[in-house]
């Protein structure tokens, strides 16, 4: 059973909050095998998040690949081949 403080719901969004901003990977896990810590871990990443491929790095590395930037000049890449 969880501490009665994880019960308030500003608490809880506070503690997502600090892990996102301190292990965004700790984050994805949380909301991944926490019920509790779902909405509010998910809900500060996203906050956090500035561009998609910040996002997709926080998945495991096997999920991923990173594409050099191509010699005509054009960004770089972010490929998630597990989806």
């Amino acid at each position: 059973m969880p501490h009665r403080a994880l019960g308030i719901d500003e608490i809880l969004r506070e503690v997502a909050a600090w892990v996102v901003n301190t292990h965004p990977p700790t984050a994805v896990s949380l909301a991944c095998c926490a019920k509790l810590f779902e909405e509010p871990a998910l809900r500060a990443l996203w906050e956090t998040q500035k561009e998609l491929p910040t996002l997709l790095k926080t998945l495991p590395p096997d999920c991923w690949e990173s594409r050099p930037q191509s010699p005509s000049g054009e960004s770089g890449e972010i490929v998630c081949d597990s989806f």
